[in-house]
């Protein structure tokens, strides 16, 4: 009987360890889903062509956040290559759509006549989200010591370049 336990016990448990390990690969899959067209949704309204996924530049976003888990997720600033960067950091249940609409959200401070963000905003993580010129996305996440996510995303070309808009209106 108490091997029969046992058993079960263990056929419970790798079962269990194999549905965590599909739900996080499933999870994956639909962050960057999540990630893909939200960028697109927010590229699409302002005439901005979509972006393509790259797994590359997902790779290279994977690093990043892998380095930044070892340290103080929070404050790392590891290079960021030749590439644009965004970074959506939060506690608890902090979601891929919720980091995204964070960066999109942004947009409410950026005035595209001055090509500048209201005073004591930040814009970048919009401006980037939907630059003409970024054409190819990788984004990746780790979960922090603290039990709190951290999501990047990587642009190719990179965006915010001083003193050019970030897309143009009326050319789409």
């Amino acid at each position: 009987m108490k091997s029969s336990l046992l058993s079960i016990a263990l056929l419970f448990t790798i079962t269990f360890l194999f549905k965590c390990y599909s739900c996080q690969a499933d999870d994956q899959a639909g962050d960057k889903k999540v990630f893909l067209d939200g960028h697109n949704l927010a590229r699409s309204q302002v005439g901005v062509g979509p972006y393509t996924w790259d797994q590359n530049l997902e790779a290279f976003a994977q690093d990043y956040a892998n380095k930044a888990k070892l340290g103080d997720c929070n404050t790392y600033k590891g290079s960021k290559g030749s590439y644009g960067l965004n970074r959506g950091i939060g506690y608890d249940s902090l979601s891929s759509s919720q980091a995204m609409k964070t960066w999109v959200n942004q947009k409410k401070n950026y005035n595209y006549t001055s090509n500048s963000c209201a005073q004591g905003q930040d814009c970048s993580a919009y401006t980037q989200v939907v630059w003409r010129k970024s054409v190819r996305l990788g984004c990746a996440s780790v979960m922090c010591s603290a039990e709190w996510p951290l999501y990047v995303c990587v642009y190719d070309p990179a965006g915010n370049i001083p003193g050019e808009r970030p897309y143009l209106l009326g050319y789409a």
